[in-house]
């Protein structure tokens, strides 16, 4: 009873995206003061003590449940052995280390959570603390119809080809908070990509769905010569988000490297509040040249937004679209990248609204676009605009009257910049990924 106390006691609630459960320390707190007291008054009336007790009954009980759903692990057959029997709700937790695999880590449908109850595959002690070596297995996590999974607070590392594939019907997927380099151990010309998404189909009917990948950082570390390199890459995939990363150095051969890519019939794909440097390519490749009808789709991309999103010194353009049909690229930063920003192939009720330009816009092979409020820097490199820009620092300076206040007001399609400050600050929207905050 006592330790069921202790641990009440030390419950902290956690943020995970649309539910609230919570964490607890293993063993009691050695400081004594720790105590469960509920202070019953004289005069209190017999209903109050009943719901005062019910209550506490009611936590601990709770608590109880949820503790013993918990899976420790602290080496590879542990790891392997707890996600073949997952359930939903669980959490395996891995002690740090570095976890070399002999096998990629799968999720089938049967090792799935539910929305009330995710499954979270977790760092005991935070980011840094657990290594995943894929081994030159195909990739560390292969998802092929797992649903509310969470994988967090891992280094992620060895892939020959990516370090997570997720592909069709898997949905409801969670990948935030990790270290993603280096999955490149096949050296190939073959596709390679940090994250793979997608597939060639839907599975049943189902497309690998409603993604999250959020907070990593993606980046490539030892030189590799392969070709077909994305940070991320998806086709087919449906309802993503990519948010708050800093993907970097995602070079491959020459003029190959491109940090996210969605194409071949992908839908309806958030990306905002990413920072994006040294691709060997394109920032971000918002459609591509793939195929339409493995997503169901006649254009390459469909839908969606890209916002905030701050890009800098890729080798050619920051932000191309492709064959996008109801695409919006709104209120994007892009700074000394090596070519223009460009729309190609074709492109229907594309709007490019609100962004800073380091190059004019390229309207390639006769497309046409809604642009407006638009600022093209005066030349690639003008950082006069930014706190720092050669450290991607790209806050507005109070002097950037240019993009101050000039911006076209997009209200809730863009209510907030890069950081979560709300937009607009003042009369108008700001133009690029910052909103100036006046105090």
């Amino acid at each position: 009873m006592l330790n069921k106390i202790h641990r009440l006691r030390s419950l902290q609630p956690l943020n995970l995206e649309k539910s609230l459960e919570y964490s607890w320390l293993a063993n009691p707190p050695e400081d004594k003061s720790y105590r469960i007291t509920q202070r019953i008054f004289l005069g209190s009336t017999p209903q109050t003590i009943y719901l005062i007790f019910l209550t506490i009954w009611i936590l601990l009980f709770s608590c109880t449940r949820a503790y013993a759903l918990d899976v420790v692990v602290s080496n590879v057959s542990q790891l392997v052995n707890a996600i073949a029997n997952i359930s939903p709700g669980q959490r395996i937790i891995l002690m740090p280390g570095t976890y070399v695999l002999t096998d990629r880590l799968r999720f089938p449908s049967s090792r799935s959570g539910t929305q009330a109850a995710p499954v979270r595959i977790m760092s005991r002690d935070g980011l840094g603390s657990v290594t995943i070596d894929a081994n030159g297995s195909e990739e560390a996590f292969y998802f092929t119809g797992a649903r509310f999974v969470i994988i967090e607070g891992l280094r992620i590392t060895g892939g020959a080809y990516h370090g997570i594939k997720i592909d069709a019907p898997s949905t409801d997927i969670v990948i935030r908070n990790n270290i993603l380099f280096d999955n490149t151990r096949a050296n190939s010309q073959s596709q390679t990509s940090a994250i793979k998404g997608g597939g060639t189909a839907p599975v049943n009917g189902v497309y690998a769905s409603r993604v999250t990948i959020q907070n990593n950082e993606i980046y490539q570390l030892t030189p590799f010569r392969g070709s077909n390199f994305q940070g991320i890459d998806c086709n087919a995939c449906k309802d993503w988000v990519v948010r708050y990363n800093y993907i970097h150095d995602i070079w491959g051969a020459r003029l190959a490297g491109t940090c996210i890519q969605f194409k071949s019939g992908s839908a309806n794909t958030i990306i905002e509040g990413n920072l994006i440097t040294g691709c060997g390519l394109v920032g971000i490749s918002y459609g591509g040249f793939g195929n339409p009808s493995w997503g169901g789709e006649t254009y390459e991309h469909v839908g969606g937004i890209v916002r905030n999103n701050r890009i800098a010194i890729c080798a050619d353009a920051g932000i191309s679209v492709i064959k996008n049909k109801d695409g919006k690229i709104y209120n994007n930063t892009l700074y000394n990248n090596g070519f223009t920003p460009d729309v190609r192939v074709s492109a229907l009720n594309v709007k490019y609204i609100n962004n800073i330009l380091d190059r004019p816009l390229n309207l390639r092979d006769g497309t046409i676009v809604t642009q407006s409020n638009n600022l093209v820097l005066s030349w690639p490199s003008d950082g006069s605009l930014f706190v720092n820009a050669p450290r991607y620092n790209f806050h507005l300076k109070s002097t950037a009257v240019l993009a101050i206040d000039r911006g076209y007001n997009l209200g809730s399609e863009v209510p907030i910049d890069f950081e979560g400050n709300p937009r607009p600050q003042g009369p108008a929207f700001d133009i690029g990924a910052d909103e100036l905050v006046k105090y």
